[in-house]
């Protein structure tokens, strides 16, 4: 009788254990703010768009890591020399919860961009472990009231772990850009 209570003890042990330890883990429930902007402290208003490949990404299923919006357009010689850094950008931080994302808001000729176009982006520079968005000027807005106030070619905002613009530049400054990446992350 003694053999028996163990061995059920130990059926209920393991099948508790196994519940709690086999299982998929629960995603964290959707999180969207409805006061948003662009400024720094706010949270970003979330956009989807196609990425290089086609598919769509969504800024804010990305909660949890830190994340450079990089806000270029395709004529834009400070945003060619930008994108030359994000694949070493990426090779070195990517693995710890860092995602580079270019918006691609304008072609060659200002108007918004294609899939194809965004694919030729990244092959031209690299880019094989980043998302490249085909994006529109939708998400621009100078007040920062219901967009990104993108005064300039190219314009970056990293935004931190708990989806809160931390930091933003206009133009181009990887050092700056670097030390930024790094104290989110080891922050």
């Amino acid at each position: 009788m003694t053999l028996l209570r163990g061995l059920l003890l130990s059926l209920v042990i393991l099948g508790a254990s196994c519940e709690t330890k086999c299982s998929e883990p629960t995603p964290p429930p959707p999180v969207t703010w409805t006061e948003c902007g662009g400024m720094i402290g706010d949270h970003p208003c979330n956009f989807s768009f196609k990425d290089q490949e086609g598919n769509d990404w969504d800024l804010y299923a990305h909660r949890g890591s830190v994340i450079v919006l990089d806000f270029s357009s395709m004529w834009c010689g400070y945003c060619k020399v930008a994108a030359a850094d994000v694949q070493p950008i990426m090779d070195v931080y990517g693995s710890r919860g860092f995602i580079w994302v270019t918006v691609l808001i304008e072609d060659s000729s200002g108007n918004s961009v294609s899939v194809n176009e965004a694919k030729r982006w990244a092959n031209e520079y690299g880019i094989t472990s980043a998302p490249v968005l085909a994006a529109d000027d939708s998400i621009i807005d100078f007040s920062a009231e219901d967009g990104f106030p993108v005064g300039g070619w190219p314009t970056m905002a990293v935004i931190n772990r708990e989806m809160i613009i931390s930091q933003g530049i206009t133009g181009w400054n990887k050092q700056q850009m670097v030390e930024w990446i790094e104290s989110e992350l080891n922050g």
